[in-house]
């Protein structure tokens, strides 16, 4: 169940990075033409590119989980044996889901608080809260890729870090 999952977020994360950037990297290009060819610019652009980026952002925190990719300090499993290196992915995940679960409750509430306001986006005039809703998405998105590292750090063999270092090397080459 967690690899079918885990393949089915791969996918939906995968094309929703490629559409994000698509959309930033054609209207960045459009704009550009606009202001340098025709002297003039297209008023929306400008925040449906930022609002593409920030969701880009919120997905590759997402990715960044499931690849192993976040900024981590890692004197302590350079230090600590294979079974003790386990309890620290474990922990490290357990904290992410904490931090997650944040993101998840107050995102949505800052959805539905936003949605009640009736706020609009400057430029677009569409409610603000639509804009709102990928941080509480991506938090959910969070969870399961944590639960994902602890299943993986449950099941699986402890490993040394030299080990964990051999192998990324060998994904390198």
């Amino acid at each position: 169940m967690f690899a079918t999952l885990n393949k089915m977020l791969d996918r939906l994360e995968s094309m929703a990075m490629v559409l994000f950037m698509s959309i930033a990297t054609i209207l960045t290009s459009v704009q550009v033409v606009y202001r340098y060819g025709f002297n003039s610019s297209l008023f929306w652009v400008e925040e449906v590119v930022i609002y593409s980026i920030i969701c880009m952002s919120f997905v590759g925190a997402s990715m960044g989980v499931r690849h192993g990719a976040h900024i981590s300090v890692d004197v302590l499993n350079a230090f600590a044996p294979p079974a003790v290196n386990r309890w620290l992915h474990i922990t490290a995940a357990a904290l992410g889901i904490a931090f997650a679960g944040f993101m998840v409750f107050y995102g949505f509430q800052l959805f539905f608080s936003t949605l009640g306001r009736g706020q609009l986006t400057a430029a677009l005039r569409l409610p603000m809260a639509w804009f709102y809703l990928p941080i509480a998405i991506s938090g959910l998105l969070l969870v399961v890729r944590y639960l994902w590292v602890i299943h993986e750090a449950w099941t699986k063999p402890p490993v040394s870090l030299a080990e964990e270092l051999a192998a990324a090397k060998d994904k390198l080459v």
